[in-house]
């Protein structure tokens, strides 16, 4: 299934989304927040990213298929490079710090936990409750922080470790 696993508000109407398929675009969404469902362009920069991997504005919401045909510039980006994780989970960090928004961080840790498996992140987290790993990364709850500190050094680590076998594997690249 098609997600958003990032997403950055450029200005006016202009995003930037990293979707799951390892695909990365530019969007202006201006004549989506033309339409009625979306028309209350005050509150354009206040998104959330939802567990499925769409946009939600309030009640409107933007599937990662409709994000993904409005884009423009479709790039492959693999966002698994260790660079692109600690870059994606600091911004993440940020703008949760900001905007006093936790749902930031916490679903930019899901989509990666996604990618790498969950099993694999709780062991490498060294988290001993599976239960609350699980209910630290579900939407719509207040996290642990330590548990997001642990799961976000687990997927660190993780990109570092698949990094380096695919260097391995390739030694003359």
């Amino acid at each position: 299934m098609l997600k958003i696993v990032d997403v950055e508000y450029l200005g006016k109407c202009n995003f930037e989304f990293v979707f799951n398929d390892g695909l990365k675009g530019m969007a202006d969404l201006e004549e989506l927040f033309e339409q009625p469902s979306f028309a209350n362009g005050a509150y354009i920069e206040k998104f959330s990213l939802t567990a499925e991997g769409n946009l939600r504005w309030g009640r409107s919401e933007l599937t990662a298929t409709d994000a993904k045909r409005y884009s423009i510039q479709l790039t492959p980006t693999t966002c698994l490079e260790p660079a692109d994780v600690e870059s994606i989970l600091k911004q993440a960090a940020w703008d949760s710090l900001k905007l006093g928004r936790a749902d930031i961080l916490q679903a930019a840790l899901r989509a990666y936990v996604e990618k790498f498996g969950h099993k694999n992140v709780i062991a490498r987290a060294g988290i001993k409750s599976r239960t609350s790993a699980y209910r630290s990364l579900k939407p719509n709850t207040t996290p642990n922080f330590s548990t997001m500190v642990q799961i976000g050094h687990a997927v660190i680590e993780l990109a570092q470790e698949r990094d380096h076998e695919k260097a391995n594997k390739n030694p003359a690249e």
